[in-house]
């Protein structure tokens, strides 16, 4: 494939520490978004300890890295933690560099999956309208494109372009929620852990998920000191806590990550205003868009899934679509 000038570099890499003196400026993809940057690697590791052997690997060539791949396998599959691979390429390359560079990449897939019994990895492509260097060397394996649709709101038009994206019927409800409580930050600027520690509380109360390990919201913890998170919470009475938003954000992108509602509370959902309050303060902030989360089609989820997919859909009036690659892998030439 013409990929001679590049070689592999992929021991001693963990998860958590491959990339970390890479340029962010060079390598955009690495963590342009939050739900494929460090701080779900760091987030997954938490949840995951053991269950996806990390497999993280750089392409270099004679001048340093031209392609971090963060990567692990679980059951015949090489992801992220089972999220698409966010294959960040140095951003100064031509096409065909570029192009060699994610070709040995995706020949080091293979070894990886000759290795440890992988037969498909799934890799993050582009927005559909846009196909890159990426896809393109996807396409040339004959992988599998996916279309996956999320929510993403332009927030350039400030918080009067954030609510004429807004559902109608969502208008009447974000003004009401915003009466009836009141709302607490905790961010970098106000890094109130006992707050924090009562939203934890209150999610494993209220989520029907059980309680999530320490290790699990330290990561949170760290992300919001560090200044890539924000928590809001929203309150009525006597400081009774019905509330709880989680935004996580990369210099451009806001994702909302985690949100807990006491939906018996009142008869009217709740939920409403605080999401569309972080999505300002997203704005506010200087992000230029925010990922409500992805919609999932009728038939390829629970009836469940999909209405929370239909009601994130709400607060955009534009839809991302975006690819996924399934390549299929083979093994090294013998």
């Amino acid at each position: 494939m013409g990929s001679s000038h590049f070689r592999i570099l992929s021991s001693p890499l963990t998860a958590a520490g491959a990339f970390a003196d890479l340029d962010p400026a060079r390598f955009p993809g690495l963590n342009a978004h939050p739900l494929y940057g460090d701080f779900t690697r760091r987030l997954y590791r938490a949840i995951h300890p053991a269950a996806h052997p990390d497999r993280s690997f750089l392409v270099v060539d004679d001048h340093g890295p031209v392609a971090a791949v963060p990567c692990t396998v679980h059951d015949g599959l090489i992801s992220m933690f089972g999220l698409p691979i966010p294959l960040a390429l140095r951003n100064d390359m031509d096409r065909s560099a570029a192009l060699k560079a994610v070709a040995t990449a995706l020949e080091h897939l293979d070894a990886i999956g000759d290795a440890d019994g992988a037969s498909v990895a799934r890799i993050r492509g582009s927005e559909a309208e846009s196909l890159d260097h990426i896809d393109h060397a996807c396409i040339a394996r004959l992988a599998k494109p996916e279309a996956k649709m999320n929510a993403v709101v332009d927030l350039s038009g400030g918080e009067d372009g954030i609510r004429r994206g807004v559902r109608d019927s969502y208008r009447s409800l974000v003004n009401w929620g915003r009466k009836q409580m009141s709302t607490a930050y905790v961010n970098r600027d106000n890094p109130d852990r006992a707050r924090f520690k009562s939203y934890a509380d209150f999610h494993s109360r209220t989520a029907g998920a059980g309680a999530r390990s320490d290790d699990y919201w330290d990561v949170f913890w760290t992300e919001i000191e560090a200044g890539g998170a924000e928590l809001s919470l929203g309150y009525v009475g006597d400081n009774e806590l019905i509330a709880g938003t989680l935004t996580t954000f990369t210099a451009h992108m806001a994702y909302y990550t985690s949100g807990t509602y006491d939906r018996d509370r009142f008869e009217k959902p709740i939920a409403h205003w605080p999401i569309f309050d972080s999505i300002v303060r997203a704005a506010q902030r200087g992000q230029s868009h925010y990922d409500v989360g992805e919609i999932l089609p009728r038939g390829t989820a629970t009836e469940k899934e999909v209405q929370i997919g239909f009601f994130k859909k709400g607060f955009a009036d534009t839809v991302a679509l975006r690819l996924e690659w399934q390549v299929a892998l083979a093994p090294p030439p013998a």
